[in-house]
């Protein structure tokens, strides 16, 4: 086990970020921030409005917003890759990092279907028991996978292996830390969303002003998707930096 200093990899993500701001930041906001927006205006008001216990007939997504979910959720994760690979690799160029993004996908949604599918069935199978212990297990399996996993991207952009085994070296390479990871996790998370919800208030409060409901609804989608995109821009240099404190 070797100890995670958070404070270093602060330090070091700061440096890195001031170094590399003019490659990194129009990449996340290329390939995180503009699909991220897409997605979220591909969802019409009244699904927004949805709720759980809502009954009667459910509005329904149409056909070409489901593809373009599809697509910009794969354009997503290409991008985090990427932005992992550039964060990682010294001297990696632009292109490089996005070749290398884009190729290791197959491999991170391997990980995320074996993830999904361990999480789901027990959860399922608790439904019987009453909603109540399905939630409780998909919460408390979501704080230890968040911590135990959070070097996922990392392993699966720095090591030439599948699915199964980059699950398997992320949860190694985090075993004795998952009080300071999760910690990490939770003081990274609150703040990215602040930012998130304050971006879409200000913006969506512009584009009210200036071009009525729907702009203001376009604006402040477009606000939230640019304050969450820089947000994990952050979060990964800092992961990658934990990474290499742990594997280095």
């Amino acid at each position: 086990m070797k100890p995670v200093s958070i404070g270093a990899a602060w330090t070091d993500a700061n440096q890195f970020i001031k170094r590399e701001a003019g490659l990194l930041f129009p990449l996340v906001l290329l390939f995180v921030a503009i699909p991220v927006a897409l997605i979220f205006l591909s969802i019409p008001p009244e699904m927004r409005a949805m709720r759980m216990d809502q009954r009667g007939p459910q509005p329904q997504l149409p056909g070409a917003s489901l593809l373009l979910i599809l697509v910009c959720s794969l354009v997503v994760i290409g991008g985090t890759l990427s932005c992992y690979a550039l964060a990682m690799k010294p001297n990696v160029s632009l292109a490089e990092a996005l070749s290398h993004g884009f190729r290791r996908v197959p491999v991170a949604l391997g990980a995320a279907l074996i993830v999904g599918f361990g999480l789901g069935i027990p959860a399922l199978l608790l439904t019987k028991l009453g909603g109540a212990a399905a939630t409780t297990f998909m919460l408390v399996g979501a704080m230890l996978l968040s911590a135990r996993l959070l070097l996922l991207n990392a392993v699966i952009v720095d090591r030439s292996v599948g699915p199964f085994k980059s699950l398997r070296a992320s949860w190694d390479a985090s075993r004795g830390n998952f009080g300071r990871l999760l910690l990490f996790v939770i003081v990274m998370t609150i703040p990215i969303m602040l930012g998130q919800a304050v971006a879409e208030v200000i913006l969506g409060l512009i584009g009210l002003a200036l071009g009525g409901p729907e702009a203001g609804r376009q604006a402040g989608d477009i606000g939230a998707a640019v304050a969450l995109a820089i947000g994990q821009a952050y979060m990964i240099v800092m992961t990658v930096r934990i990474y290499r404190q742990l594997t280095g």
